[in-house]
């Protein structure tokens, strides 16, 4: 039985204890039917107490193991043998599973410097599965995504994604630099509120310099909006962009393998990524949640496939032929169109003058030679890294500042 902040009495016969110290030294004491008893935390007998008068008295020969006083705390026991089981974690002396390990009472969250500084770990963060909001539009998570390795057709390097938080509709924007997101951003909130007949509440991003700066606090501002950053070097806390964004790099990346379409394609491939992606097909899609109207599968088709576009020249011969070889890109979001890519001119087109063969791709010589990277090759670089731009591309810009928006086909399109 060890006491701490005893005080000494030169004349006082007796040692006295109050109950209230023995609780606060998270000992427990029973007083029932002439048993008096004091237990540790483990329910472990202390020591027996006698009724004497007003008072109880200690049985100290009840106590089991020796009696200390005024000596070291026996918790140096503790500090001895984790060292000597090269810091194993404390609770492993309470589990029983070291023969040979005596019995060691330890206190709660105790902490030893060296395996602060040889074990701290990164706080974990519980998955939040459960929609926070009420309504469409009423928070909206963003992030960006690059540099890409190649620029897109239209060169773009970086990628915005927003996601709205009740239905998870996503919107991309493909930007040449990270100062453009600012632009796409305000235009999607603006869009939104004259869309919605509920008023936007809040915005999440990162700690990035494109979203972190004096334009942004000033639209938010003047709109009312709350700006959420997350800890610094904290991605979990922003989670819901940050998934997004690894489920359409993964299917672009993909696509992308299939085929082995060249790289400069990958923006193509995000585009048609989120336009299946917003409207997936279960019993309530995240285009209904928004739109309220349902997702059609009828006009899909596989990207990368060979398809045939009708020529609309003036004059062909009778003997020419009617159609041209291109590769399926993406959908049209501002049209019932096709994007595609026309390998003799290596030129975009949309139309919807199509017919597609989706049971093989597009192999001519032409597109053999346009520049394909080694199947697997990653879309984005590492941030760390160099930019590796191989031989069909131009290199990053170097002042690469700029956030991502929504895919737009005229603004902000691949």
């Amino acid at each position: 039985l060890s006491l701490r902040e005893v005080a000494f009495v030169r004349n006082l016969v007796f040692n006295l204890v109050s109950v209230s110290q023995l609780l606060d030294e998270r000992f427990e004491v029973h007083f029932k039917k002439g048993v008096y008893r004091v237990l540790d935390v483990e329910e472990t007998l202390v020591c027996s107490l006698q009724h004497f008068g007003q008072v109880f008295r200690v049985d100290l020969a009840s106590i089991s193991g020796p009696t200390h006083c005024l000596v070291a705390s026996p918790s140096a026991d503790i500090w001895k043998w984790h060292r000597r089981l090269c810091h194993l974690r404390f609770e492993l002396s309470s589990m029983g599973l070291i023969r040979g390990l005596p019995k060691l009472k330890a206190e709660k969250d105790l902490v030893f410097h060296p395996c602060c500084l040889g074990k701290m770990v990164a706080a974990s963060h519980t998955h939040v599965s459960q929609v926070i909001t009420s309504y469409p539009g009423e928070l909206l998570h963003m992030d960006t995504v690059g540099p890409t390795r190649v620029a897109s057709v239209s060169g773009k390097w970086y990628v915005l994604v927003v996601v709205d938080d009740f239905s998870r509709f996503s919107w991309v924007f493909f930007m040449q630099f990270k100062d453009e997101a600012f632009r796409f951003v305000r235009n999607l909130v603006l869009s939104l509120r004259n869309e919605s007949h509920k008023a936007m509440r809040a915005m999440r991003s990162d700690n990035g310099g494109e979203f972190k700066n004096s334009r942004f606090e000033n639209f938010c501002r003047d709109l009312g909006l709350e700006h959420q950053f997350p800890s610094p070097y904290t991605p979990p806390q922003n989670g819901v962009v940050e998934r997004k964004n690894r489920t359409l790099v993964e299917m672009a990346q993909t696509m992308l393998d299939e085929h082995r379409n060249p790289r400069r394609f990958s923006a193509e491939a995000v585009n048609t990524a989120v336009t299946l992606r917003t409207g997936s097909f279960c019993k309530l899609s995240s285009e209904d949640l928004v739109w309220n109207s349902a997702a059609s599968v009828k006009h899909l088709r596989a990207f990368g496939c060979r398809c045939f576009v009708l020529k609309k020249t003036g004059h062909l011969d009778k003997f020419e032929s009617h159609c041209l070889d291109q590769i399926f890109l993406r959908y049209v979001s501002s049209s019932r169109a096709f994007r595609v890519w026309i390998l003799e001119a290596k030129q975009v087109v949309e139309t919807c003058e199509v017919s597609f063969d989706e049971t093989m791709p597009c192999t001519t010589p032409a597109f053999e030679l346009s520049g394909n990277d080694a199947e697997g090759t990653p879309i984005f670089e590492d941030e760390e890294g160099a930019v590796d731009i191989g031989d069909a591309g131009a290199s990053a810009p170097a002042a690469a500042l700029a956030p991502s928006a929504m895919s737009s086909d005229d603004d902000g399109g691949p």
